[in-house]
């Protein structure tokens, strides 16, 4: 039973958001070339539940938000257009406002490899789990031989920390994969999780799944990673507050600063995580993907940015989402003037 403030805050925020719209069109995916400017619902579906439709998130059209955030979309625009020749080969952008649902974006539902970026459905994973099996979270996970193979079959697989044969708390593989982006915390932490547990992140944002253990050609748009971010937000998923906070306090702190991190003012939080997929074979790469999506905790106006990349040169994309993330955090400063 939820807490009579909690539940109050919950209901108030709810019935604001939702003010003259039909309660009883529901949808189950968000439909981004939507015309309509009406409010629609995400909701939760599950038939173990059958009484109950939690709230994932609102849906609102990008059209509605065209005249409002056009100054934005047309600096990051400017920023992609000056940039010199060669930085990228293409790239997707999306924003939305945190305190207003509004959102606008460039090519945002173009696919990329998110690599790294899946160890957030990882750690959600891992706080269901505990649900389902009390006392995941205090327990301590072994690291094998066999995970260590796995992990270095991976071409351009970069080192990892951990030691074959030692134990470690699950709180800290959670902040090496997070904070580090540790792949063999991953792999361990994944080892040790129900796959159904690991699918139902995905089905319950209405978001494809992997088709395998290690996501290999696994594609993602902003627009769809964006979820996420959001119901973590939100605190929409089925986490409590105080692991919803955990999960995006770790990712406040990531250690990879080159990307939207660059692009805000110091001191102000970024809860986010970055993916790099090397496109290749052998010791020849053809690109790099790399991506940078989180929430930037604005003092008056927080929102989430999520950059997609595909180029030659990693740093050279690092710059432009940085610059991306400046001409952002300029705009909500300024409020879309």
């Amino acid at each position: 039973m939820l807490p009579m403030g909690r539940f109050s805050v919950r209901v108030a925020s709810i019935l604001f958001l939702v003010t003259g719209v039909l309660i009883g069109y529901l949808v189950s995916y968000e439909n981004p070339v939507n015309n309509d400017c009406s409010i629609n619902l995400a909701l939760a579906k599950n038939p173990e539940h059958p009484f109950i439709q939690p709230l994932l998130r609102i849906i609102t059209p990008k059209s509605c938000d065209m005249q409002k955030l056009a100054p934005l979309r047309d600096a990051i625009a400017r920023v992609a257009s000056a940039q010199p020749k060669g930085t990228f080969t293409r790239y997707a952008y999306y924003f939305r406002d945190l305190t207003d649902s509004s959102w606008t974006g460039i090519n945002e539902t173009d696919q990329y490899d998110p690599g790294s970026m899946l160890k957030v459905v990882v750690a959600l994973a891992v706080y269901k789990q505990e649900e389902i099996t009390h006392g995941f979270l205090a327990s301590r996970l072994t690291y094998t031989q066999d995970l260590a193979n796995m992990n270095a079959a991976f071409p351009f697989a970069p080192s990892i920390a951990l030691k074959v044969g030692q134990s470690y708390p699950v709180p800290f593989l959670l902040k090496e994969m997070l904070s580090d982006s540790d792949n063999a915390a991953k792999d361990l932490l994944l080892a040790s999780l129900d796959q159904v547990v690991i699918d139902g992140v995905y089905t319950d944002l209405s978001i494809k799944k992997p088709d395998s253990g290690n996501s290999a050609g696994y594609m993602i748009s902003p627009f769809e990673y964006s979820r996420f971010l959001r119901v973590l937000y939100y605190s929409l998923y089925d986490l409590s507050w105080k692991d919803a906070n955990a999960l995006l306090e770790l990712l406040n702190g990531a250690t990879f600063t080159q990307g939207i991190v660059a692009g805000v003012p110091s001191g102000v939080s970024v809860a986010h995580k970055y993916g790099e997929h090397v496109n290749g074979t052998g010791k020849e790469i053809s690109s790099v993907e790399l991506s940078d999506c989180g929430i930037v905790y604005h003092p008056e106006r927080p929102y989430l940015i999520c950059v997609m990349t595909e180029g030659k040169d990693p740093d050279m994309l690092a710059r432009f989402i940085a610059q991306v993330s400046r001409a952002t955090y300029t705009e909500v400063k300024s409020g879309y003037r």
